[in-house]
């Protein structure tokens, strides 16, 4: 006999899922909130991300993928890596949805909160965090490839310089919201690419 159809698009609740995870932090996110926020019952829930901590795994690696096969496209369609990596951190400086833009990055958050919560959940989120450093890494590995960087330029330690200043530019713009106050600190840090 065939599994039950699941009626309700995965995408859409993980998304729902996610906001509630944003918003709130793993712990204080309660099951009755996520299970309003992605409008299921207690078994659709269970059957099909099973419990909080499951949802929440599904949730980090779900938002990851989107974010960085978004950020590969870009960077391998473009002729212009680095000036990918630039686009990339100023929209981080752009408070169109001004609470979307206080809440800062979702991994790095997981990562601050879950650090004396639960090591296997914190460990997820880095291994994402680290993902990411090595799509800067590709980034600038073929902006110098291209010419675009000097020969001598560190691809590995630049990408994890990059990665601290995403870590930092998302906590400063819950200080600094407004864009005319984030620009110049993030140009001042991206100075490093040529």
């Amino acid at each position: 006999m065939a599994g039950r159809h699941r009626a309700f698009n995965e995408n859409e609740v993980l998304a729902q899922a996610a906001e509630v995870f944003w918003q709130k932090g793993y712990e204080s996110s309660t099951t009755e909130q996520l299970l309003t926020a992605m409008d299921l019952n207690k078994g659709s829930l269970y059957n099909a991300f099973g419990n909080k901590k499951q949802l929440f795994q599904t949730v980090v690696k779900h938002y990851a993928a989107a974010i960085f096969e978004n950020l590969r496209n870009d960077i391998e369609q473009s002729h212009e890596p680095v000036s990918v990596i630039r686009a990339f951190f100023k929209e981080a400086c752009d408070p169109k949805d001004l609470s979307a833009h206080l809440k800062g990055c979702f991994l790095g958050n997981a990562v601050s909160e879950l650090a004396s919560i639960d090591q296997e959940l914190e460990q997820l989120a880095i291994e994402k965090l680290a993902t990411l450093e090595s799509i800067f890494r590709e980034a600038l590995e073929k902006g110098k490839a291209l010419g675009h960087l000097p020969a001598d330029f560190n691809t590995a330690l630049n990408a994890r310089y990059l990665i601290n200043i995403w870590n930092g530019i998302n906590v400063t713009r819950r200080m600094y919201p407004s864009r005319k106050e984030l620009e110049p600190m993030l140009k001042m840090s991206l100075n490093m690419l040529p």
